[in-house]
């Protein structure tokens, strides 16, 4: 055991740990900007100093690249550690354009806190006329406001570690040091997987979402639009995280409430979307295994990994399954089944989607998610955008009574609520599909195998009189390797689930910021999918597998007929070319 004195507490520890790490681990703040838990290969802020003296010498060392040693004595707030600090804020304020008022991250930006805390002062305020050159908004998904950027590294090492795909870097133009994508190109233009992640890893307000929050506003004033709209699963895990109501909160009928208030006409679920992709994905397994492939067969759930499979293993694209997401398979019905029972002319409806996703946006922009002439989603909002709504709405949002979905397109199963949390979409899948194959109603329906937040989980599962090896990959990066390896040709696989984010889509790229600091101290997606599952296996859901689901039931037997044939297979899938 080394032994560490950190501002007079001993601390004893066998790890091979940082002092920054140790610190936070114990509960001892020291301030940084480029440190991320899982990535950590920048190192270029050199904020987190501090004064550490060992073998009879005393130095500065910033704290995240300064390995724990054992007679290591370390203050973290001396004068000259201070001075240093407030320095080093100033020099990053002197190129960072300080206005806080309309910024999207003044609630949870972690430079202003640094600047308040230091009271750091920048020699020369950084002011900017025209931000046109600074900004980079040629994406549906994600822009780029260098009038905010630290050049921390955050959002490189994010990208690099969480997905492989390296798709932003430090370049030099026009002289200046700049975060750009590869070959300057748009996102969509580069192999980005359009994830979020480096959105989610960025301190300050450099990296965001497109909003598409004028859009809704408009659309929900136009007296000719009926707007519905419904949220994703992960979204009731962490909505309320942005309320000041903590980690693992349920909120999901504070959100129907709020959504009201907000004035959309139809609230609705996209855990009914997520029903009804199982109702689809779960008889295409069926078939797959009856015609004996082509196996694997993978999720196509989440757009991230479809960017993924596209731009580096199309070889996959015929294993990928052909029905559409849960949002867009959403987006479909509210385009053909709700408009029939509700006698309303389809171009009339406005959809709208509330995800945990940057990627969802893009998602909705494809030419091919159209259905009839129309568009199958008309905007998408994340988790903090809706937030942002609700707050300019001066809507209180934590007294808020819970009220209920609409039913139509409101009422979900268990099965569809779990989709948000890595291992989900396989486990409503097995559990529909075994119910269809063995024509039983099973109770055993806990696939425990596949939850958590290992990389990739597998398990063997016997559905009929065969086994089926099947796995699930959480995260880009983990795919890669899973397939770059070489491991998924070490024996049959026939079914694989894939999400891009790790984590699944509770730590999707349009979630609410988590800040350097709480992650190493709280597990945060530990607690977003707690919410999932205990809805799962409360009494408020009344089923727990999707093709129980009583508002799905009926659809088919009203409108769509039979899971995976004729008018579903029509309008339920899509066929991934390259």
């Amino acid at each position: 055991m080394k032994k560490i004195v950190i501002d007079g507490d001993v601390i004893e520890t066998d790890e091979n740990i940082s002092i920054l790490e140790l610190a936070r681990k114990n509960n001892i703040s020291i301030p940084s900007l480029c440190f991320l838990e899982e990535c950590n290969g920048v190192t270029k802020c050199a904020v987190c100093i501090v004064e550490i003296s060992y073998e009879g010498k005393t130095k500065l060392s910033t704290s995240c690249t300064t390995m724990a040693e054992d007679g290591m004595v370390v203050t973290t707030n001396s004068e000259k550690v201070q001075e240093m600090v407030k320095k080093r804020i100033s020099t990053l304020l002197d190129k960072h354009e300080f206005k806080c008022g309309q910024c999207t991250r003044r609630e949870n930006c972690e430079f202003l806190k640094l600047v308040i805390k230091t009271k750091a002062r920048a020699s020369k305020p950084f002011l900017v006329q025209d931000k046109t050159p600074y900004m980079d908004t040629r994406s549906v998904s994600i822009q780029i406001d260098r009038t905010k950027c630290l050049e921390c590294g955050r959002c490189i090492d994010a990208c690099k570690k969480k997905t492989g795909t390296c798709t932003l870097q430090f370049e030099r133009v026009d002289g200046k040091r700049i975060v750009t994508q590869v070959e300057g190109k748009k996102f969509e233009d580069t192999n980005c997987l359009l994830c979020g992640q480096c959105v989610a890893a960025c301190p300050v307000a450099a990296l965001t979402e497109k909003t598409e929050l004028d859009k809704v506003k408009e659309a929900i004033a136009d007296p000719n639009k009926h707007v519905v709209v419904a949220m994703a699963p992960a979204v009731r895990a962490s909505l309320g995280e942005l309320f000041n109501m903590g980690y693992g909160e349920d909120v999901t009928g504070k959100a129907y409430t709020a959504l009201r208030e907000l004035g959309f006409d139809k609230v609705f679920d996209i855990n009914f979307g997520a029903d009804m992709t199982i109702m689809e994905e779960a008889t295409e397994l069926i078939h797959r295994i009856q015609e004996a492939g082509p196996f694997p067969m993978f999720t196509s759930c989440c757009p991230g990994w479809i960017r993924q499979v596209e731009n580096y293993y199309p070889q996959y694209l015929k294993n990928l399954s052909t029905a559409k997401s849960p949002q867009q398979i959403f987006g479909v019905a509210t385009k053909t089944y709700y408009p029939a029972i509700a006698n309303i002319d389809p171009k009339d409806v406005y959809t709208v989607t509330i995800m945990p996703c940057t990627a969802k946006k893009y998602e909705a922009n494809l030419s091919y998610n159209e259905t009839n002439g129309l568009r199958e989603i008309d905007a998408v909002l994340t988790t903090r955008e809706l937030a942002k709504m609700i707050k300019d709405a001066k809507i209180a949002f934590a007294k808020l009574e819970d009220s209920e979905a609409d039913p139509a397109m409101g009422m979900y199963s268990g099965a569809g609520v779990i989709f948000g949390a890595t291992g989900g979409v396989m486990e409503a899948a097995l559990r529909t599909a075994k119910d269809f194959v063995e024509n039983k109603d099973l109770k055993d329906i806990d696939y425990t195998e596949v939850r958590g937040f290992k990389g990739v989980k597998e398990a063997t599962v016997k559905i009929g009189d065969n086994e089926y090896n099947v796995a699930v990959i959480n995260g880009a990066k983990n795919l890669s390797e899973f397939i770059e390896s070489g491991k998924i040709n070490e024996k049959q696989y026939h079914f694989i689930e894939v999400m891009a984010c790790p984590g699944g889509c509770i730590n999707g790229g349009g979630q609410p910021h988590v800040s350097s600091e709480i992650r190493t101290k709280n597990d945060y997606k530990k607690l977003r999918a707690s919410v999932l599952y205990n809805q799962d296996s409360s009494r408020s859901v009344a089923k727990r597998k999707s093709h129980q689901n009583p508002a799905i039931i009926k659809m088919y037997n009203d409108y769509v007929g039979k899971p995976g044939e004729g008018n579903a297979h029509e309008l339920f899938h899509h066929i991934y070319e390259k």
